[in-house]
């Protein structure tokens, strides 16, 4: 589906940026303008979620300061991987929940591009149910870091739900979803869902004429992720119409008080493939070291028991004969399951990328 009268293209200021690599022309959205109903910045938004599955989000605003909130939460991912090893490995994901939305995973754990095909970067999850009260406080054992940053990560999650309303909100009105399929009931903060906010740490690379992938190409299997960078090394893959793959292209770090947002395969399937998942790795650009990187994320994901399929509309076609239907819940342990294995096996690469 396309939209007539395309607004024009905006990318984030260039800072310092290598001359001779492609860079990725993102759309910017602003929260401010989709609040006020602009319909000029809804078909903006629209077209970047049904061709790219990415842009940029202007969340600055006259109502809230979201600049201190996302300076202090780099503050306390930076101290909490400071921590030693051995500290960060009592909350482990994997012993603490099936789910894996609380806790530490180490370096190598998950399938990537470095040497043996394992990442290069550890991450640090946390729960928006903890954070809000709907996990128990034995669901949701934490360092004390956590717990002393809980009032900004409980203001970080209100600001980022509130985006994501507005946002699903003016997508379901470009979709002629009938008001009870809605997106937005499938995405109410206070409903019990996978939610996290994801604090990672990529290890730092040398230069080499061997590019290096810490982190492997993937879709993500919620349904937005607003991301946080200030360094170089995200790369997004650009849809070929009818072919498998396209050209990598870097996404410039965001401008201060902007995030980059991407679909993840949960609106893909619950428009039916409507809206686009976006396809993203972390690499090291040829010839140069890759310091360091620190980055950080809310991973916004349906309720768990969202079925993940969409009724068809003048907008939305059928859904593909022979289609998967299952719950949110099970979306997740599929592809987390998959994350994890030695090898990505063919009937599994879909899996992987959300692209069948």
């Amino acid at each position: 589906m396309t939209v007539p009268n395309s607004p024009t293209t905006e990318t984030a200021e260039p800072g310092d940026w290598p001359v001779d690599v492609p860079v990725a022309d993102l759309h910017t959205v602003s929260m401010k303008k989709l609040q006020a109903g602009d319909a000029a910045e809804v078909q903006r938004l629209f077209e970047a979620s049904s061709t790219k599955g990415v842009f940029y989000l202007d969340l600055l605003s006259d109502e809230s300061d979201i600049l201190p909130i996302i300076k202090a939460i780099r503050s306390v991912s930076e101290e909490l991987f400071e921590l030693p090893q051995e500290e960060k490995c009592v909350y482990d994901v994997d012993k603490l929940t099936s789910r894996k939305c609380n806790g530490y995973k180490p370096v190598g754990r998950n399938y990537g591009g470095l040497e043996g095909q394992r990442d290069g970067f550890e991450t640090y999850v946390i729960p928006k149910n903890g954070i809000i009260g709907l996990d128990d406080e034995a669901e949701f054992t934490r360092p004390p870091i956590i717990t002393a940053a809980l009032p900004t990560l409980h203001a970080f999650t209100t600001a980022i739900n509130r985006a994501t309303q507005t946002i699903v909100h003016h997508l379901s009105e470009a979709l002629a979803l009938p008001p009870a399929d809605s997106l937005k009931y499938k995405h109410e903060m206070t409903t019990r869902s996978p939610d996290i906010i994801r604090l990672l740490k990529y290890q730092p690379q040398p230069a080499s004429a061997q590019v290096l992938i810490p982190h492997a190409a993937h879709t993500d299997m919620g349904s937005l992720t607003f991301l946080f960078m200030s360094q170089p090394g995200l790369q997004i893959q650009s849809p070929r119409e009818g072919e498998e793959g396209g050209e990598w292209e870097w996404v410039r770090p965001p401008r201060a008080g902007h995030a980059v947002v991407n679909l993840g395969d949960s609106l893909s399937l619950l428009t039916n493939g409507v809206l686009r998942s976006c396809v993203h790795r972390v690499s090291q650009p040829l010839n140069r070291a890759m310091p360091t990187r620190y980055s950080f994320a809310y991973m916004v994901r349906p309720a768990d028991d969202t079925i993940m399929i969409a009724p068809q509309t003048e907008r939305i076609p059928a859904a593909k004969i022979g289609a998967p239907v299952m719950t949110c819940q099970e979306w997740v342990q599929r592809k987390y399951s998959v994350l994890r294995l030695e090898q990505r096996p063919l009937e599994l690469k879909w899996m992987m990328t959300g692209q069948q």
